[in-house]
């Protein structure tokens, strides 16, 4: 389900739940409302075509209606009967995502949303738009295609308009229509294709006069960064045209910005800014304290207690408190996803964060309601155990109270909180490194289990106390396995040191902590079989594991799953994002060869002797498919026992419902298989052979 958001005085919040049913093969999506007192929700609309729910005036909500050849029509109606009062305040003749509101001075509502444009600048819908006789696609730009999407000629833009009510009571939205705030500008916003599942909501906000958004800079050099910058733009009203947007320069500093964030008054703004062009880079957190001068621009420094050093955690996003003097910060920290507050005021030692949520990951924060004097917060958080969970926080004491739990704390998916705990092991080097572990949920220690070890893609990346659908390790317990998580170099939450020592160390020091993790699980976890140990790993993790099948500690596992990893370090330059890439390898390949060549996996093939599951989906434009195939023909021309699962509808994840259950039954019964588990899932024959021996 989706986060929780609390309407203006804090008595309701809206969420969206979709339900898959295995048996039934179909899905069934809502939107529900959910008591913030009682924790009772109820039930909001079940017709799947309606999307993004907004809290409009009171209990009432404005969303979005997908109707045929794409036309989307905004209705608005009350939470509790919406059956009986809904009504249709407009429509638009494309599709449109990303809906946000803000109530205007003079009683009117501003509407905002995110759609394609023409290159002409008006509103474009793929559905009606006449088809090109030639299939043919053409570039100059380095960006042709992004996650699982080929550019278009059309791009996103940020389109704005207003509801205005009637002597009926009812709004409507301007007859005029939509307005492109970035036409003729050169920019877009969501810069990347709406298939992507990093970006979207958090690329822009909006205030009463005017969109704070995130796009890049189209006189900057594309082959040499696809950063994006921070833009404002001012609106007299929000149906007149724009007065043109303005970048909000930050001297010295060249690398990306992220979470675009209005105060609640709308006179101030931060965000979130990287010094270099490289994703390593620690984000900083920056305040316009005046966004009619954008120049009055400040650093908000960060540092540890007592100010002895700079604060060692990265920022993932930023956002305001209502009384507009704190930001709440989520941080990644040792496996956990933290929220924090710091306080906004300037101090010549640094802020230091607190602290506000200690263990899980929040993934939403919202200000309960908009009276600048309560501090309660509402969050949205997982677990290891727990898919969902709604918590209202007061941030003055931290006292907090749950609203309600998807598992009731894991007790409706047979789980339990004593079986995930963390190890700390010595890496490479003299520093510690940490690992998850999750046991079955009829764990007994006088009993031994196999060994799941579970490598994390990225490389700047984690695993983290979070739920998610993919490579969940609840599965892999619930088969008998006691699952490690290992958090090796490179990982994010540990420190900035901690991060950038990968760099030009890809095969080097993470491999090594891998194998003091693996050394560690064998002389000092007892109940675990390290005679049955597989591992698996995915992106990053499966590039790792490329490398694991030429090293010393292939020898250690009985199998290897590799999904969507990478077999040739130079087939980089054939994924969707190449800028920013050399730094892992100290330069580009024509200028640093030997050092690609070092921590290349398709070097060490002759060494290959391990049984590999290799999986690989057509639409994975991050890893190419080319990747996953070599994998599988070096396995087969070796004699290696091997697999190819290929999905032809999916990318980098694996999303669809019935694609998802195929790959945990064929992965779960591949491992099985090798660490001789039984009473678990067991392995079909492959799908796609009419024989069983084909060579």
């Amino acid at each position: 389900r989706t986060p929780a958001v609390p309407n203006a005085d804090g008595s309701l919040a809206l969420y969206s739940i979709s339900k898959y049913s295995l048996g039934s093969h179909s899905e069934t999506n809502e939107i529900q409302v959910v008591d913030l007192k009682t924790g009772k929700s109820t039930l909001f609309s079940d017709d799947s075509r309606n999307k993004e729910p907004t809290w409009l005036v009171g209990n009432c909500v404005i969303w979005l209606k997908e109707l045929e050849e794409g036309t989307t029509e905004f209705w608005i109606g009350k939470a509790g009967d919406v059956e009986k009062d809904a009504y249709i305040a407009g429509s638009v003749p494309a599709p449109i995502t990303y809906l946000k509101v803000k109530h205007l001075r003079d009683g009117d509502i501003a509407v905002v949303v995110v759609a394609l444009a023409a290159p002409d600048g008006s509103l474009y819908n793929p559905q009606k738009a006449p088809k090109s006789l030639s299939s043919a696609r053409e570039y100059e730009s380095i960006r042709a295609r992004y996650w699982d999407e080929w550019y278009k000629a059309e791009r996103n833009a940020i389109w704005y308009t207003k509801l205005s009510v009637a002597s009926t009571g009812r709004y409507s939205i301007y007859e005029k229509g939509m307005i492109n705030a970035l036409k003729d500008t050169g920019l877009e916003c969501p810069v990347t294709p709406l298939s992507d599942p990093f970006t979207g909501f958090s690329a822009f906000d909006i205030s009463t006069e005017g969109i704070l958004f995130l796009a890049r800079d189209p006189s900057e050099n594309s082959s040499e960064t696809l950063d994006e910058r921070v833009y404002h733009v001012s609106l007299r009203s929000f149906i007149e045209p724009p007065l043109g947007p303005r970048q909000i320069l930050v001297p010295g500093f060249r690398g990306g910005a992220s979470s675009p964030t209005f105060s609640p008054d709308g006179k101030s703004a931060a965000f979130l800014k990287r010094k270099n062009a490289t994703h390593y880079d620690k984000p900083r957190i920056f305040v316009v304290d005046d966004l009619d001068n954008l120049a009055d621009l400040r650093e908000i420094h960060t540092c540890s207690e007592k100010h002895k050093e700079e604060w060692s955690l990265r920022a993932d996003s930023v956002s305001w408190s209502n009384n507009g003097k704190s930001l709440y910060v989520m941080a990644e920290d040792h496996g956990r996803g933290i929220l924090f507050s710091i306080p906004t005021a300037n101090t010549l030692r640094g802020s230091i964060p607190s602290p506000i949520t200690d263990g899980g990951v929040v993934s939403s924060v919202y200000s309960l309601t908009t009276d600048p004097m309560d501090t309660t917060i509402l969050i949205t958080k997982t677990s290891l155990i727990d898919s969902s969970m709604f918590i209202v926080i007061d941030t003055s004491d931290l006292s907090s109270r749950l609203i309600s739990s998807v598992s009731q704390n894991g007790s409706l998916f047979g789980l339990h909180a004593s079986q995930v705990s963390e190890i700390t092991f010595e890496g490479a080097g003299n520093y510690d490194v940490q690992a998850w572990v999750m046991k079955p949920s009829d764990f007994r220690e006088d009993r031994t289990y196999p060994l799941a070890f579970l490598i994390h893609g990225g490389p700047a990346s984690s695993w983290s106390e979070a739920w998610s659908t993919r490579w969940n390790p609840a599965v892999f317990a619930e088969q008998g396995y006691v699952v490690v998580l290992p958090n090796p170099t490179g990982s994010t939450g540990f420190g900035q040191d901690y991060m950038d020592a990968i760099l030009k160390e890809w095969g080097g020091r993470p491999y090594v902590d891998l194998v003091r993790c693996f050394e560690y699980i064998k002389r000092d976890m007892k109940f675990v079989d390290t005679d049955r140990a597989v591992a698996l790993g995915g992106s990053y993790g499966g590039y790792m594991i490329n490398w694991i099948a030429g090293q010393a500690l292939a020898k250690e596992f009985k199998t290897l799953v590799c999904h969507d990893g990478i077999f040739s370090l130079y087939g980089l330059y054939g994924s969707d994002v190449v800028t920013g890439m050399d730094v892992d390898f100290g330069g580009p390949l024509s200028d640093h060869k030997s050092d690609w060549d070092r921590w290349d996996p398709a070097q060490n093939t002759q060494n290959w002797a391990t049984p590999m599951l290799i999986i690989h989906s057509d639409n994975d434009f991050r890893c190419n498919l080319s990747q996953g195939l070599a994998s599988f023909h070096v396995c087969r021309s070796r004699g290696i026992q091997s697999r190819l699962l290929n999905f032809p509808d999916e990318n980098h994840f694996i999303l669809k419902r019935e694609n998802s259950l195929h790959w945990y039954n064929t992965v779960l019964g591949w491992i099985n298989k090798y660490a001789n588990v039984t009473g678990g899932v067991v392995l079909a024959p492959p799908v796609s052979e009419p024989t069983r021996n084909r060579s």
